[in-house]
């Protein structure tokens, strides 16, 4: 059985090529080197060796029958490391050849193998090519989030060439949003990595990158040094589709010097290894700068037919998958018109005719037999539906009653927050995140402000929505007196007194109130940076600018309001300095599911990603947690209230 299967693989392999593939491919070295190979696991490996070496040089079609041919023996033993690598190899090559649905569905597929198996490194270097596909469809967003997976993996198994291919691809992606100082100080880390690893083919990519960002800036110059620094390392390697992109790339800054004939002369060098490589993408590229720079020189002739093949190639690219899905549709109607003529031609048969016909009368006796009871049934369907149609008007307009409470609701509560006016005069280099799961929230955030002190908080009430803005409202208020009635600065005196003022306002009612609030609160002395800070059941988080990871205070485990036994809330006291910053949060964001496998952030993730922001503005932090707050949750509904205050001194 084993022999026919393996009889039956050839035969299929070799009926999807042409007769001089066949030929090619008997009389190739390397298949008849690896089929020796007795050991399949190593055959797999060898295939993806193969298959690699192929599309690093521009060999395509090659590459893909290796990848495939290892792919089938991956299956078969159930070697699934082996199979996401081969699928990975198949990716690659789809994406230069300008097939990117299924590139992604390669990706996707080797992603989903290498989570089952727990493959940190090969989940790293997924991540890394989803977050390829995604720079260049322009979706920033996703391929920040891919890449950044990827470097997290890449340091936690302190694998230096991944670290650097990660900086790399980070800083194309900050490039293309114009932010190239980022991009830069990405590039230059993967250059040192790659110069401490003699990595020179990491060099060739870091250094065309480097040289990209700063013709986008016009400093043409250096541009040119780094271009054609990488051109000797690409040649040594036999990198077809580096040279191309040099090429391409060296044309563009001679076309922005002004010299058009050297301009010329390069992009013609990168068309034509892009046609010896079917790198459909670089022939395009190379046919659009070639017709700008024949208009330029006044060889409109010339220009016109550069603009035709420009357009040619550039709908080669976007139709492809428009003419798959047009064949597909093509088939299955002829496939049903002869389905059809076949259904037509038995009809025409006597014994069918009669049987039709007979099965015709006895089908309109049993309808004339139920149409009274059926038009009975009709007009009492149409009075239910009235009945139904007259319930949800009435319902929509309860509804509505209760939406624009709700919304009214909101202006009361948005009204008791500090305006960020007030907040941006006080503290000038913070941050606040404030995301209500519902219109109005539980989570809130309190300032108050006396002479050289600055008293700030985040608090998470019982609940979400409605009720547990009817709680913020009487915790707000709690606070506010503790401060301006009794006259505490003290952070632990103060959770202590907001306390008493909470059960003593929940003991009013009747019922049994066990609601209350966890709280972060800091009161800062703006002279001296003293930090003074006590917690409820949230923590306070401190990032020193000398630090090499994020500092956690302990809270008191006990909530404001009613509890088993009643401790004082312990004040802890810190010597801030210039640059340190602090964190104040709600438990809101580390709780909310999304990502693979719709799991919780956590908080140890939400820890790693506030120290890796250390070196970033606190703008640039919030709009960073933010887009990964949005990219975790994805299509999920959003779990609980989230607030996040960042203050740097």
């Amino acid at each position: 059985m084993q022999m026919k299967r393996f009889l039956y693989c050839i035969l299929l392999l070799f009926a999807c090529l042409g007769p001089k593939d066949v030929v090619a491919f008997a009389k190739d070295s390397t298949l008849a080197r690896i089929q020796k190979i007795r050991q399949p696991g190593k055959q797999v490996d060898a295939y993806g060796s193969a298959s690699e070496q192929c599309w690093r040089t521009g060999r395509y079609k090659k590459g893909l029958v290796y990848a495939k041919k290892g792919l089938v023996i991956a299956k078969k033993i159930g070697y699934q490391k082996g199979e996401a690598d081969l699928l990975n190899h198949i990716g690659i090559i789809y994406d230069y050849q300008g097939e990117i649905s299924q590139s992604l569905s390669s990706y996707y597929k080797a992603l989903k193998i290498q989570e089952a198996i727990h493959d940190d490194l090969g989940i790293a270097y997924t991540c890394s090519n989803l977050g390829l596909i995604y720079t260049n469809q322009k979706n920033y967003k996703s391929a920040l989030y891919y890449h950044k997976r990827s470097l997290k993996l890449r340091k936690k198994a302190h694998f230096k060439g991944g670290i650097s291919a990660s900086y790399n691809n980070i800083g194309i992606v900050y490039m293309y949003k114009g932010n190239y100082d980022l991009a830069l100080k990405n590039y230059f880390e993967s250059v040192q990595l790659d110069r401490e690893l003699k990595d020179d083919y990491g060099l060739s990519d870091s250094y065309t990158n480097i040289g990209v960002c700063y013709m986008r800036q016009n400093v043409l110059d250096s541009a040119d040094y780094y271009f054609k620094l990488s051109i000797p390392i690409r040649e040594k390697f036999g990198d077809q589709l580096g040279l191309a992109n040099s090429y391409n790339n060296l044309g563009t800054l001679y076309q922005k010097k002004n010299d058009l004939k050297t301009a010329k002369e390069f992009i013609e060098k990168g068309i034509a290894i892009g046609k010896a490589i079917g790198g459909k993408e670089i022939i395009k590229y190379g046919y659009q700068e070639l017709y700008s720079i024949e208009e330029r020189l006044g060889n409109y002739h010339e220009a016109f037919n550069a603009h035709k093949l420009y357009v040619t190639y550039g709908d080669s690219i976007s139709n492809e998958l428009n003419t798959r899905a047009q064949t597909q549709t093509e088939m299955q109607y002829k496939f049903d018109k002869e389905r059809a003529k076949k259904e037509f031609a038995d009809k025409k048969a006597r014994e069918q005719v009669q049987l039709i016909l007979w099965s015709v009368v006895v089908i309109s006796v049993i309808i004339l037999f139920f149409s009274l009871s059926l038009y009975k049934r009709w007009r009492l369907a149409k009075e239910q539906q009235l009945l139904i149609a007259q319930k949800n008007h009435l319902l929509e307009l309860k509804n509505r009653e209760i939406l624009d409470s709700i919304s009214y609701a909101k202006r009361i509560q948005s009204a008791i927050l500090p305006p960020k006016k007030l907040v941006n005069e006080w503290l000038v280099n913070s941050f606040i995140i404030y995301k209500p799961k519902d219109i109005v929230a539980g989570d809130f955030y309190w300032m108050e402000a006396l002479e050289n002190t600055i008293i700030f908080a985040a608090a998470d009430c019982t609940g979400h929505g409605v009720p547990g803005a009817l709680i913020s409202v009487v915790c707000h208020n709690a606070l506010n007196r503790s401060v301006r009635e009794f006259g505490l600065i003290d952070p632990g005196a103060i959770l202590d007194k907001t306390r008493d003022i909470i059960i003593e306002e929940f003991a009013k009612s009747e019922d049994d109130v066990n609601d209350g609030m966890d709280i972060s609160l800091c009161t800062l002395n703006t002279k001296s940076l003293e930090l003074k800070w006590s917690g409820a059941n949230n923590p306070l988080w401190l990032v020193s600018s000398s630090s090499d990871e994020v500092v956690e205070l302990k809270a008191n485990k006990q909530p404001i309001g009613k509890y088993s036994k009643y401790e004082a809330f312990d004040t802890h006291t810190i010597q801030l300095h210039t640059g340190d910053s602090i964190y104040l949060f709600t438990d809101g964001f580390a709780d909310q599911f999304g990502g693979p496998g719709a799991k919780k952030y956590k908080s140890k993730n939400m820890k790693d990603l506030i120290f890796e922001m250390k070196g970033s503005s606190m703008d640039e932090q919030k709009e960073l947690l933010e887009t990964t707050f949005e990219t975790w949750k994805g299509d999920l509904e959003q779990v609980d209230d989230v607030c996040i205050l960042g203050i740097r001194v």
